[in-house]
């Protein structure tokens, strides 16, 4: 596990503390929620690897994680290399535990521990570290408990997301476990090549950004209840993992999550201080019309720095139908325009496509997506990438 220059320390700590908190702290963004209903769980009982679980609806500890390996391929112009199998950056493999435990008056307290493994991933790999796994790459993602009421909202205290996490990838068009607004995580690693022919320094990670906010760091989050399909959370935390900052730093969000007829429409908007002077804003909304199946996705975020200002705008349009009895299907293209991320005048474009086959029975996500990614600078340009990453996430 990377727990930074002080985590060997003080890491067990703030995981104690996170696991014996009193129950009026809660859960972060993928904490545990409450049981399924009946009919969901005699389905859920149909899968291949049920979710291994001890207790009832009212008080249950389950195991749950995912496995996601992939092809990479990626062209940078003057050389093309196979990484395989890579792990998919867009979202990684991981193991976990939740518990939950339903009290009196509609209150629940619940709590997460998780962790992922990733020695060889689409967002590190590259021309020059061929074949070198990194097999300590193992990070602590959650630590965190949490209590929950319908009608005061979610308390969370822990290592987990902030409020900002996840504003700026909201996505209903089943395909984001290969493609979504931060599109370096399909790969993220390998360097680009200048016209010359020479690798620069620049990585497709650097060029290409979200600013989704704050991520993850030990914080206490406060979620209100939704009102009319809106709610309001803000966080103060400060970054644990996988290396201590000792930097405070906070956020708010609005999020929006409702059904309009036959519109399913998920929103996110945020504002964040990553404490460095500089701010960060990011929204994104996603609408999907369920009977057809199309949907479209937009983000856009801005990052307010003193030496230059970075921003971005991203659109999807997606499809998903039943062509086969074992799952759906889903098809999407998506573009994204980048201004000044790595540096004033530069610019980071890029164009995509995606197609995920779902596998019900299996819990399982088989996909394949392609993309461009064109960079240049005032003072040097460079030559267009191409990556293709296909594979297959399971989950259980």
């Amino acid at each position: 596990m990377r727990l930074g220059k002080y985590g060997a320390k003080r890491a067990p700590i703030y995981l104690i503390i996170a696991l014996i908190m009193p129950a009026e702290f809660s859960e972060a963004q993928e904490a545990a929620k409450p049981a399924q209903k009946p009919a969901e769980a005699k389905k859920a009982q149909e899968h291949w690897i049920p979710r291994p679980r001890l207790g009832d609806d009212n008080a249950y500890l389950e195991l749950y994680g995912q496995i996601n390996k992939g092809l990479m391929v990626f062209d940078d112009g003057g050389s093309t290399e196979n990484y395989f199998p890579v792990d998919n950056g867009n979202s990684s493999t991981r193991a976990g535990f939740r518990f939950y435990v339903l009290m009196e008056d509609n209150w629940s307290v619940g709590g997460n521990l998780e962790w992922e493994w990733t020695p060889y991933s689409t967002t590190n790999v590259n021309q020059l570290n061929k074949g070198d796994y990194d097999w300590e790459a193992n990070l602590l993602r959650k630590a965190e408990v949490y209590m929950e009421s319908k009608e005061y909202g979610k308390f969370w205290f822990g290592q987990g997301s902030m409020s900002s996490d996840g504003t700026a990838e909201v996505d209903l068009s089943g395909t984001s476990v290969v493609g979504y607004s931060l599109i370096s995580d399909m790969a993220g690693g390998p360097f680009l090549r200048l016209d010359d022919g020479t690798l620069s320094s620049v990585r497709v990670k650097d060029a290409f950004t979200n600013y989704d906010g704050l991520s993850r760091k030990l914080r206490f989050r406060y979620d209100t209840a939704s009102f009319g399909g809106f709610s309001l959370s803000s966080s103060v935390g400060t970054q644990v993992v996988p290396e201590e900052t000792d930097i405070a730093v906070w956020d708010v969000a609005l999020r929006y999550d409702q059904t309009i007829e036959d519109v399913k429409v998920s929103g996110a908007l945020a504002f964040s201080r990553p404490g460095d002077g500089n701010s960060i804003y990011d929204a994104s909304i996603s609408l999907l019309h369920q009977p057809t199946g199309l949907s479209l996705t937009l983000a856009a975020g801005y990052s307010d720095k003193e030496t230059v200002d970075g921003r971005y705008g991203y659109a999807k349009l997606g499809y998903q139908t039943d062509i086969f009895e074992v799952g759906k299907t889903a098809f999407s293209v998506d573009a994204y325009f980048g201004r000044d991320i790595k540096g004033k005048g530069s610019d980071s474009d890029s164009y995509g496509v995606q197609l995920v086959q779902n596998l019900d029975y299996l819990n399982t996500e088989l996909y394949v997506g392609a993309r461009t990614y064109s960079y240049d600078e005032e003072i040097s340009s460079f030559q267009d990438s191409y990556a293709v990453l296909a594979g297959a996430r399971l989950k259980f």
